[in-house]
């Protein structure tokens, strides 16, 4: 009757975790910090920081300044700073003020982007790149004579 229970020697599963559910700033929020999360992060409102996450998504209210780090970048809204990540995809929407570190890059036609893009290979595809010899200037003799550009004359009124 109040014998101790068997135990058995069941194999414990291991179960994946569940994806948890993005993380929203939402549109009346504004946030002055840093950002980091294992999982997904969609930005309707502000954030003054750096943001650090496995899928950002910047929607067209949204307004990001610092860097960003991720796998994916979806951005529709505004973002000044820099970003890296694996894929970068600007929205039509988009105003994107940013150095950009990517290994694909989509601008849909209407998006605005003003700096620089640098692309890196996939991981486990290091490519040597050949080196470049510098381009030497081309010498003019010194008999070739430089002529300076006259001014032009003024145009008579009432001619």
């Amino acid at each position: 009757m109040f014998s101790p229970k068997k135990q058995t020697n069941k194999p414990e599963t291991s179960t994946a975790p569940k994806p948890a559910a993005p993380s929203i700033i939402s549109s009346d929020l504004s946030i002055n910090g840093n950002l980091n999360s294992g999982g997904d992060i969609q930005v309707d409102g502000t954030v003054e920081g750096d943001i650090v996450s496995k899928k950002l998504t910047v929607s067209s209210s949204a307004t990001v300044r610092g860097a960003i780090e991720a796998e994916t970048v979806v951005i529709a809204g505004s973002v000044t700073g820099q970003i890296k990540a694996r894929h970068v995809t600007l929205i039509k929407t988009a105003r994107v003020i940013a150095d950009v570190v990517q290994e694909r890059l989509s601008i849909e036609p209407g998006a605005f982007f003003e700096g620089n893009c640098r692309h890196f290979p996939p991981e486990g595809e290091k490519k040597v790149l050949p080196r470049l010899e510098p381009i030497k200037p081309t010498v003019q003799s010194e008999t070739s004579t430089s002529t300076a550009a006259s001014s032009p004359s003024p145009i008579a009124a009432g001619s």
